[in-house]
């Protein structure tokens, strides 16, 4: 195998990461390993605690070959949309050969046997209907107990290869460590565990569970007042972007439905923080991630009709390239010639694209700038594109 790819956030990049990307390489044998990594926002609806470039940067000096960026439009959407994400631009470079996932379970027999389950059926409506969340009620019908959300990224990656490629190779790895787990501890700590860490304050212990590159630039950042970004940081920016929509705007929003544009239109004008309006808007249906989603959906200007266009229209995506490592630059050559979107590593490469892909590079544009202001203190931002491709 030539490559295997990798659909990742590294929110931040940590030890476990590591040990999946050598993982992957072992597995599977490639000679590289491509990552499609998350925007500035991510899947759980919260900006990345660093910003993309840096993020990028991490995973190459952490093993990673090339990392090309996940548009925040996918990055920051269901679990459905994310993997569409995903497994499309991977896909579509031409030179990835296989997909490598997490999984809390590592079993490919019952992730392929939920991939192929119908689950809008009327088992799983009936749990749903009841207020069960959808982990555990799509988990009860498949024998599964409650899905671990990795689990759940995993169905929705088979589904998306079966759907655009199915002669795709793939291979899940099993998780260590428990994603939701917010305490430090055992041989991998996750990265919720680690940016609660950070939040309490509780530095040192984190430097077991980070690289040491890593470990050096949230030292650097904490300094300077630009980590981590957190959703906290864009409270007002997030009542205004609410309070400044009609209700029948909010609706146009991803991921709103059954009359919770009312809910956000109403609460967004009775709450002091984002906090709040998310704590009055919530519910036992909706999960925290996918409200959340919401809120930065409105920051950003997405709509539905944006994402449906770019679900469905053949010129909607690109492969936009963040970063190489140095040894590893003929992968660009490679790219040029065997992609089957539009390559782009810098502003020049843009001009060429059509409209729907020049309405989701201006909503990363865009993202990038939010983004800043979602730091604590440091709150400078230049363009998405004065960047230079990283090179390590």
């Amino acid at each position: 195998m030539s490559s295997i790819g990798i659909i990742a956030e590294f929110n931040p990049f940590h030890n476990g990461h590591a040990y999946a990307v050598r993982e992957a390489r072992r597995i599977s044998g490639a000679q590289n390993v491509v990552v499609c990594m998350s925007g500035s926002f991510v899947q759980r609806g919260e900006p990345g605690c660093f910003d993309k470039f840096t993020r990028a940067r991490h995973a190459l000096i952490g093993g990673a070959d090339m990392v090309i960026e996940m548009p925040d439009i996918l990055s920051c959407a269901c679990a459905e949309v994310f993997a569409f994400g995903g497994i499309k631009l991977l896909i579509s470079t031409g030179i990835v050969d296989g997909i490598a996932f997490g999984s809390e379970t590592g079993d490919a027999d019952n992730l392929l046997k939920a991939a192929k389950f119908d689950m809008n059926s009327g088992s799983i409506k009936e749990a749903l209907d009841r207020g069960e969340p959808y982990a555990k009620a799509a988990g009860a019908v498949l024998g599964e107990g409650t899905l671990g959300p990795n689990d759940i990224l995993a169905v929705e990656y088979i589904r998306q290869i079966l759907r655009l490629s199915p002669d795709c190779l793939w291979c899940p790895i099993k998780r260590i460590g428990d994603y939701n787990d917010r305490n430090l501890g055992g041989m991998y700590s996750s990265a919720s565990a680690i940016r609660s860490a950070v939040l309490r304050k509780d530095i040192d212990a984190v430097s077991e569970y980070v690289p040491a590159f890593v470990f050096e630039d949230i030292i650097r950042d904490l300094n300077d007042g630009s980590f981590p970004a957190s959703l906290d940081s864009l409270s007002e920016a997030a009542l205004l972007a609410f309070r400044s929509l009609t209700a029948e705007q909010i609706a146009a929003l991803p991921d709103v439905s059954e009359g919770l544009e009312n809910l956000f239109a109403a609460h967004a004008c009775s709450s002091s923080s984002v906090n709040e309006m998310l704590s009055k808007v919530k519910s036992k249906r909706y999960t925290m991630a996918r409200l959340k989603r919401i809120v930065i959906s409105a920051l950003l200007g997405s709509t539905k009709e944006l994402l449906d266009k770019v679900r469905s229209d053949p010129k909607a995506l690109f492969i936009r390239v963040l970063g190489v490592r140095k040894e590893k630059l003929h992968l660009l050559s490679e790219l040029s010639r065997n992609a089957e979107l539009p390559v782009v590593k810098s502003f020049a490469d843009i001009e060429s694209l059509g409209p729907t892909a020049l309405s989701v590079i201006d909503i990363s544009r865009k993202a990038s700038r939010i983004h800043a202001l979602a730091k604590p203190l440091s709150k400078q931002v230049a363009d998405d594109f004065s960047r230079p491709l990283i090179i390590v």
